[in-house]
């Protein structure tokens, strides 16, 4: 006869197991990372990828872990920071700076045609440093928050190879600033997840990266009417990648590259989005 410790003790087990199934991280689309492999293989440079669930059930990735040079993509920490900040009263997102003489560089953007004297809040700045990659945006912003507090940022969120080490356009020394494949699509699934920072921030940023205005890149390879959002980042030698695919199974997508043209960078990143569209399906 079965007792009543017997039966606590089989009960106990059943919701253990469905605790654990509960839990059990969903598998990763068959072939996925052998197709990405190949993709990055057959391409001139060098490469690092990553392809993960939005909601953080799955993830694959080759060479993942890598530091390469972040170029642009390295705006997302950035703006990571700033909004942590406006959230804990730091700074208000309508407090506004005026642009000095210093402050003007080249590179990307559209504040430079403007030059010196203009007056923007750091939303405006946050919108021109994602979406039209503003250098001197995104400068203003690093002054603002300060660029210990981006790496400290970054390591609060558990990244570990991103770093910013020099301001926008800043050529006077020998260090770059990094970030790597993983790094930046954990940045990524926080924002489709509500958790950067908090849920009104995300959107904010989620809104931010659907205006991207730089379209090449990984979303040349993705079917057409496909909502990317996204940032990118260029250097010579370098283009990189890396946004979320809204569909019916949203999904994360990131491509760095190294030692390769921009030519050569698209034609991968083009081959890695189609392979991947395809097995997520």
């Amino acid at each position: 006869m079965t007792g009543i410790s017997d039966v606590e003790a089989l009960v106990d087990c059943v919701d253990d197991a469905r605790a654990s199934e509960a839990v059990a991280p969903a598998s990763a689309p068959e072939g996925l990372r052998d197709a990405l492999e190949q993709a990055t293989e057959a391409h001139t440079g060098t490469y690092a990828v990553a392809c993960a669930s939005a909601d953080g059930s799955w993830s694959v990735n080759v060479n993942g872990d890598e530091p390469f040079v972040s170029a642009s993509i390295i705006k997302l920490a950035i703006l990571g920071t700033l909004l942590d900040q406006a959230q804990s009263g730091v700074l208000s997102l309508d407090d506004s700076v005026t642009v000095g003489p210093s402050d003007v560089v080249g590179g990307t953007g559209v504040i430079q045609a403007s030059g010196a004297g203009g007056s923007y809040t750091y939303r405006q700045l946050a919108a021109y440093m994602i979406q039209d990659s503003d250098n001197i945006a995104t400068n203003l912003i690093i002054d603002a928050v300060g660029m210990p507090a981006v790496n400290e940022y970054t390591r609060g969120i558990g990244l570990t190879q991103t770093a910013l080490n020099r301001r926008m356009m800043d050529f006077s020394t020998d260090v770059e600033n990094y970030t790597s494949a993983n790094d930046v699509a954990h940045m990524l699934q926080l924002v489709y997840q509500g958790k950067l920072v908090s849920s009104d921030a995300s959107e904010f940023a989620l809104d931010l990266l659907k205006g991207q205005h730089d379209d090449a890149g990984l979303l040349e390879g993705l079917p057409a009417g496909s909502v990317f959002a996204h940032k990118t980042g260029t250097l010579d030698g370098v283009f990189n990648d890396g946004g979320i695919v809204l569909d019916q199974n949203p999904y994360v997508l990131v491509v760095l590259s190294g030692d390769a043209e921009r030519s050569q960078a698209q034609d991968c990143m083009a081959d890695v989005a189609q392979k991947a569209d395809s097995a997520i399906g």
